[in-house]
């Protein structure tokens, strides 16, 4: 789980590329220097690699699978698969076994390789969370979803939210072709994301509220009334 500091998709993605950097400079476990490193992406006041620097680490490794280092049976894949909106570029390549190929498949990375494989989150090799980090965050940007928090509503931020956002039925809260925002896609993300939540009690209290809003949007005591029935439920 990532510290309190990380509320949203956006720092969720420089926080996890702050303890890359932490392992890259041998201070994995320093917490101090990952949180320093993690305001320091957030408040722009340094800037991540961009992904030459993972093309040079792979090259560097040799002909070699990414996840497991087997050399055999290689094959070029898709960190983020094509089938969920990833781009047909080299920077969204690695070379891997065909067993890992295989086992992957059209999962996102951090599902697989945390709760298929079973591995520790933070033993996913460096050169294919860095890619996969810069990637999901310009998926994010265009979708409009860097700044929301529990994608997946299952009551905590955590890395499997990152690739939430390439599920089926996840749309787009960024702008239309028109060039508009595109409210309505927001508001369906909006009420897939409440659906999912068992918070009958509160939305219940909300509805309550935005009926008496239109009943008594006219009268003078509206807003009186509004607020009493707030301060009743407690919103």
């Amino acid at each position: 789980m990532p510290p309190p500091a990380v509320k949203t998709i956006r720092d969720l993605i420089f926080y996890r590329y702050s303890k890359i950097i932490a392992k890259q400079a041998g201070l994995k476990d320093n917490y101090a220097f990952i949180m320093n490193r993690f305001y320091a992406l957030k408040n722009g006041e340094i800037k991540w690699s961009n992904l030459t620097r993972e093309h040079r680490q792979a090259f560097a490794r040799g002909r070699s699978c990414a996840y497991c280092d087997s050399p055999s049976a290689l094959h070029f894949d898709h960190i983020i698969p094509l089938s969920k909106g990833g781009p047909d570029t080299s920077d969204n390549m690695i070379q891997v076994c065909e067993g890992c190929n295989l086992s992957k498949g059209d999962k996102d990375l951090y599902h697989w390789w945390v709760k298929t494989k079973g591995f520790d989150v933070d033993e996913i090799p460096r050169t294919v969370e860095g890619k996969y980090l810069k990637l999901i965050y310009e998926i994010h940007k265009a979708k409009g979803t860097l700044d929301m928090g529990d994608l997946d509503a299952d009551g905590k931020l955590t890395v499997f939210d990152l690739g939430y956002v390439l599920e089926d039925g996840f749309k787009s809260l960024g702008t239309t072709k028109s060039g508009r925002s595109a409210s309505s896609s927001g508001q369906n993300n909006i009420n897939h994301i409440a659906g999912r939540r068992h918070m009958k009690g509160s939305f219940a209290g909300k509805k309550k509220v935005d009926t008496a809003r239109k009943r008594f949007s006219t009268s003078k005591g509206s807003l009186g009334l509004i607020t009493k029935i707030k301060k009743r439920l407690r919103l």
